[in-house]
């Protein structure tokens, strides 16, 4: 088919082109926090608009004259004298965050090595997301195949549910069940991700990465309440913690602490619903073999492997191996690395010293 366009025709498409590039700005706006202390850094952009300056002005003299600046050699190491200061700021942007992470890994590691957990270093110590094998069993791909993992981990333990979720239970669960299908009215089931079922309370857990459908979540823990009545239900909305803003925009219900503890979307129906962060879980773990309460060894080692990858694959905290790298870099590329996950490194830096004892 010949579409016949004339050069009317895109000045029609300007106007459109325009709306539609804003409406993709506004939806991929950054969330992040910004990683430069610009208040700290003003006086060093200052410092690089001279450089600037002095710049333009002798390359202007160049364009209009052959004629080289009579002493070039000392203008030079000037300019890149005004810019030192500013390098060593940039460059230290997120280096003593590692270096205060690489001293809390190697604090937590003579922890874990002297607490009942049956592995003597952090879950952190190996880097799990480096060169391995797309089969290899280290390799979740996707909401189902980390919410069986969870599954497995939960199945077995009452202290990993009475940590992660607070729950007053004594037992493991009777029944842990995934993807468990619920009749509705309409005819069509929903399905919930994971329900964990004790004698008198129950669990139930909607588990999200990268999917943002977050409003059906009420509605399956109203079927999940009718399907199984006659016992105290806890319902959890698990998801990663950069989707707190997206999540605060979707649902229409407030998010807000309840009772000075953990945040909870407002739903009337079935009630207030649990905000858990998929780093709540990792922490959870590691409180439970550090207190020495693993099932057995095949259950310590799953649920310690599963720790490792959620830190490193999920919320993108850094091995141990890479935090040395950044506190003694080799080259420029590792000197800058740090600054570009700055964040990151920022937030891993509060997640483990609430983790390690001081």
């Amino acid at each position: 088919m010949t579409i016949h366009v004339g050069a009317g025709d895109w000045d029609n498409l300007d106007s459109w082109w325009e709306n539609y590039g804003a409406t993709r700005s506004i939806a991929h706006a950054p969330t992040a926090v910004p990683l430069f202390d610009h208040q700290h850094l003003s006086t060093e952009w200052e410092a690089i608009d001279d450089w600037t300056q002095s710049w333009v002005e002798s390359t202007s003299g160049i364009r209009e004259s052959s004629r080289p600046p009579a002493d070039p050699n000392d203008r030079s190491a000037t300019w890149w004298m005004d810019l030192d200061s500013w390098w060593e700021s940039y460059a230290e942007t997120g280096h003593d965050t590692a270096v205060q992470i690489a001293d809390l890994l190697e604090k937590s590691t003579d922890q874990w090595a002297r607490s009942d957990a049956p592995f003597d270093t952090d879950p952190l110590a190996a880097d799990l997301t480096e060169d391995r094998d797309p089969r290899g069993p280290l390799r979740p791909t996707g909401e189902l195949s980390w919410s069986r993992w969870l599954t497995r981990v939960l199945a077995t333990s009452d202290a990993l549910v009475r940590e992660l979720f607070d729950v007053p239970v004594d037992e493991p669960p009777r029944e842990v069940i995934r993807e468990d299908s619920l009749p509705r009215e309409t005819g069509r089931s929903r399905r919930a991700d994971i329900v964990v079922c004790h004698a008198d309370h129950g669990v139930s857990v909607e588990v999200k990465l990268g999917d943002e459908n977050y409003g059906k979540t009420a509605e399956t823990a109203r079927l999940v309440e009718e399907h199984y009545p006659e016992r105290e239900w806890e319902h959890v909305l698990l998801l990663p913690r950069s989707k707190t803003e997206r999540l605060e925009t979707i649902v229409s219900p407030p998010v807000r602490p309840l009772d000075d503890r953990q945040r909870h979307v407002m739903w009337d129906d079935p009630g207030p619903v649990a905000v858990v962060y998929w780093q709540d879980v990792a922490a959870a773990i590691r409180a439970v073999l550090r207190h020495g309460d693993a099932v057995d060894d095949h259950w310590a080692a799953n649920a310690y492997l599963l720790c490792s990858m959620i830190e490193q694959e999920l919320v993108g905290f850094q091995p141990a191996n890479v935090i040395t790298r950044f506190t003694e870099p080799t080259s420029v590329a590792e000197t800058l690395r740090p600054t570009a996950t700055a964040d990151t490194l920022e937030k891993q830096l509060s997640y483990l010293r609430a983790r390690v004892e001081t």
